[in-house]
């Protein structure tokens, strides 16, 4: 199995010969057909086997002027007058796809474990380069924040989650609560301050942009021009500067200061030897606490990127269920 731009560029090798850029709506699409079908069935299907209590969505909220600036609020409904932990749940998608509600199912599990969720929407590329994406997280954590009476929500035990570019998103925010030289780099005035953080939850994420980019010189010849065309229009620059992809990434601002994460990834996505497994090393070097789940490339399942949403493997429940003690222990 491949990773979703491996997908991609491969899957369209034919239509892109001679072409000298590859269209968004076309990228998009493709994205969408290789990555979500089968993970939002699976996914759907066992939370409507499983969840075994009444839970409540409240769907379609704005936090700003956009229609994509959209989020759902999420919880069990027989804790409606109670004070929970909440989530922030970011999709994925390759920031050119995906979108809040093919992760309803997921965030509907996890409120079955007792905690309010908030599934955000964001403004996908080409309508919007970075920072746009990380920009409307904070202002859709500042619209919930602000409104937190409406809902069962303790401010103060704030974990966030995201896969694939959703976890470049929600690590790239939290690193930039922690980081004043960053947060002023994108012009972020952060909603939530670092001690309301309680952690993070990531699966198959991008974390350091500028290596994924200059990776993808060694990739073939389609391999390359497909990452490059979408990391350049994530950028909003023809050709970013390292300095521009720095800004793209949570790993160049990694300080003590990060909250405690936890972590999932496949050795069979390309992704995990150059984004994960530096990520979960340098936070150790920082002391920073980190649960880590690897499957290795000899796993008896044939898991790959973003696994963690197809239910019908036992890779992907063990990761549920371990994301889901990790938000216990740390909302404590």
């Amino acid at each position: 199995m491949r990773t979703p731009l491996a997908i991609i560029t491969l899957s369209l090798a034919a239509l892109l010969a001679g072409c000298q850029a590859l269209p968004v709506k076309v990228l998009a699409k493709a994205m969408d057909n290789a990555q979500t079908e089968e993970n939002v069935k699976y996914l759907r299907q066992y939370a409507d086997e499983h969840i075994r209590q009444e839970i409540t969505v409240q769907a379609n909220r704005a936090y700003g002027e956009l229609p994509s600036q959209r989020l759902d609020v999420v919880y069990p409904a027989q804790h409606a007058q109670a004070k929970l932990p909440v989530v922030f749940l970011v999709h994925g998608g390759g920031w050119v796809a995906g979108h809040k509600e093919a992760m309803q199912p997921y965030a509907r599990l996890i409120a079955d474990r007792g905690l309010a969720v908030v599934n955000v929407e964001y403004t996908l590329v080409p309508k919007a380069a970075y920072p746009q994406q990380v920009q409307e997280l904070n202002q859709a954590v500042r619209y919930v924040l602000q409104n937190a009476a409406r809902w069962p929500i303790d401010t103060g035990r704030v974990f966030l989650s995201g896969d694939s570019a959703g976890a470049n998103i929600v690590s790239s925010n939290v690193a930039a609560v922690n980081s004043p030289e960053m947060a002023g780099q994108l012009a972020l005035s952060p909603a939530l301050a670092a001690p309301q953080i309680k952690g993070l939850v990531l699966h198959s994420g991008v974390y350091d942009v500028k290596v994924l980019y200059h990776a993808a010189d060694k990739a073939g010849a389609i391999m390359s021009w497909g990452t490059h065309s979408v990391l350049a229009q994530y950028s909003g620059e023809r050709q970013p500067s390292d300095a521009t992809l720095d800004r793209m990434s949570a790993y160049p601002w990694l300080n003590t200061h990060f909250p405690p994460v936890y972590i999932s990834a496949s050795e069979a996505d390309t992704l995990t030897k150059t984004q994960t497994l530096p990520l979960i090393e340098r936070l150790k070097q920082l002391n920073v606490p980190v649960t880590a789940q690897i499957y290795p490339l000899s796993y008896r399942e044939a898991i790959n990127h973003d696994f963690n949403f197809n239910m019908r493997f036992d890779g992907s429940r063990e990761v549920f269920d371990q994301s889901m003690k990790f938000l216990a222990q740390h909302a404590r």
